[in-house]
């Protein structure tokens, strides 16, 4: 424990430290603006030697690594180092024995010492002997809470003289203190009023009593933090409170199976409710509600939880497509959804054990294709993406996965609707915008062009999958020529493409006698036929552009 003690209070010491040296340069050079601002004002602006002049005395002073020590250890460090040795002090106390000094005497000093450090500190905010530096008052107030909390902690394991249930009551009174000074002594205070908080139900919590109790703790500590950071804007402090409390969510969701399900409902509503702020407080590193998606997809994995773990997975991505609709800065939370929900069924179907799966693929793909559509129609690329993933992605999974699910005629039948519904995407995508060759309905008319085929593949004999597919193909064609949209005729192209390799590769060795003479025979004319139309269109709309 104390060897615990001794790498997080340097690992403090060392994070201060370089927070502080960078606080020290932004703070030079906002000096020197501040001078210059001044001598411009006053017309009396001159000159000045560049730092790394050396025939002006002050660079000399100033530059040199000597100076640059002393500013950094002397006029910076040694105030959080001060706070630190203090805050060990405290510590000391309650850990090591002294002579004629009982448990009980040491746990009342060492409380005593925090409280009056968090005293000192608040005098020396304003009080005239200590007011001189603001980070007086921030390392003895930080020092003191570090002291109640080892108090707290030493109380119960390391002496027994309270019950688990006083001494998390204490945390949680230590921690509320903690939150309360933030506001009063910066982000140093609140970044040790997280540590102890969420630290709080690993020191003193009951191993027996079920994950119920921390989720309720770790509810409130988090509409504490959140309050106290969205007020003063400290977004770090919310992404912070929310990694800590998705670590907690994810040690239960693999823990026993009422806890785990408490904790993916935690971990849902955590999701939400921290995905909602706007563009200035918005979590960009993670959004959280793409984390609460991966702790769910891992507890939907577990059997024994049953069809509440796709309830609460299908909740988090319903607010998900929610929250993407009234936050456009939120555009890719669907994307990324579905990529996670499309993970899960892959995983699941290739178990085959998840009875649920096939419905959750119904699910998903009605689901996103659906919520889509007005995004789609207002041309967002984003948009068009996920509704085509959602379109053929389940279906792609289960046939290639669990072909046995359904007779191949139903899945070529089902290949068919949704091509059919990509191809209403992809009227979407044009009725909303008057790009024709941007990303939108590319990716509209490739998913088209890939689920008709396949639908034909699975519905037609196998001799006449080739001319079926010739047929899409010159459909797709003649579509995009008459209604002048590209996407659709570099669809059918890319089908023709597919079509030749198929009556090379594999039917010139498969057909036989008069099949394998019509087939190349067919193939022939009609490739010359579509080269010539397509050399007139490519023509005509070349002349526009020469001109």
């Amino acid at each position: 424990m104390a060897l615990t003690v001794i790498l997080f209070l340097g690992t403090l010491a060392l994070l201060l430290a370089v927070a502080l040296y960078l606080g020290a340069r932004v703070a030079k050079l906002e000096e020197d603006v501040a001078t210059l601002r001044t001598a411009l004002q006053t017309g009396r602006a001159q000159v000045q030697p560049v730092a790394g002049d050396v025939s002006s005395p002050s660079a000399a002073t100033d530059g040199t690594l000597a100076a640059l020590f002393e500013r950094f250890v002397g006029g910076r460090l040694l105030i959080w180092v001060g706070g630190v040795a203090l805050a060990a002090a405290g510590i000391f106390l309650i850990r090591h024995s002294i002579e004629l000094v009982t448990p009980e005497a040491r746990m009342i000093a060492a409380a005593l010492l925090g409280l009056v450090l968090i005293g000192v500190g608040e005098y020396a905010r304003k009080g005239w002997l200590l007011s001189g530096d603001a980070r007086i008052g921030q390392a003895l107030v930080g020092a003191g809470i570090a002291v109640l909390y080892a108090t707290a902690y030493g109380s119960h394991l390391l002496f027994g003289l309270i019950g688990s249930g006083t001494a998390a009551l204490l945390m949680v009174l230590i921690t509320a203190a903690a939150l309360g000074l933030a506001f009063r002594h910066g982000t140093a205070t609140a970044a040790l009023g997280l540590v102890g908080g969420f630290a709080t139900p690993l020191l003193v919590g009951e191993r027996d009593a079920g994950a119920l109790p921390v989720l309720a703790y770790l509810a409130l500590l988090d509409v504490a933090i959140f309050a106290i950071a969205w007020r003063r804007g400290w977004t770090w402090l919310v992404a912070a409170a929310v990694a800590a409390s998705f670590a907690w969510t994810g040690y239960f969701v693999l823990d026993a199976a009422e806890d785990a399900l408490a904790a993916g409902l935690f971990a849902a509503i955590l999701g939400i409710v921290a995905s909602l702020p706007r563009s200035r407080q918005r979590l960009t590193l993670a959004p959280p509600a793409i984390v609460a998606l991966g702790e769910l997809a891992v507890l939907v994995g577990r059997p024994e939880i049953g069809a509440a773990a796709w309830l609460l997975f299908g909740a988090v991505a319903v607010g998900s497509l929610a929250i993407a609709l009234f936050r456009p800065e939120q555009r890719l939370l669907p994307l990324g959804a579905l990529a996670i929900a499309l993970l899960l069924l892959a995983f699941q179907a290739a178990i085959g054990e998840d009875p649920f799966a096939p419905t959750a693929a119904v699910v998903v793909t009605l689901l996103f294709a659906g919520a889509c559509a007005p995004a789609v129609r207002r041309g967002d690329g984003l948009a068009v993406v996920t509704a085509s993933a959602a379109l053929a992605g389940p279906l792609l999974i289960f046939r290639l996965l669990r072909p046995e699910l359904m007779p191949t005629s139903l899945y070529g039948a089902l290949a068919l609707s949704l091509g059919a519904a990509a191809l209403a995407t992809l009227w979407l995508v044009r009725s909303g915008t008057r790009d024709r060759t941007g990303i939108g309905g590319l990716v509209a008319s490739g998913t088209a062009a890939l689920l008709l085929a396949i639908g034909a593949y699975d519905v037609a004999p196998r001799d006449l999958v080739s001319g079926l597919w010739l047929l899409l193909a010159v459909a797709l064609l003649l579509a995009g020529i008459r209604v002048d949209d590209k996407a659709l005729r570099v669809a059918g192209l890319a089908l023709l493409t597919a079509t030749v390799f198929k009556v090379f590769l594999i039917d010139a060795a498969a057909l036989e006698g008069v099949l394998r003479i019509l087939s190349f025979l067919g193939l022939g004319i009609a490739l010359i036929g579509i080269g010539l139309l397509y050399g007139k269109v490519l023509g005509r709309e070349a002349k526009p552009a020469q001109a």
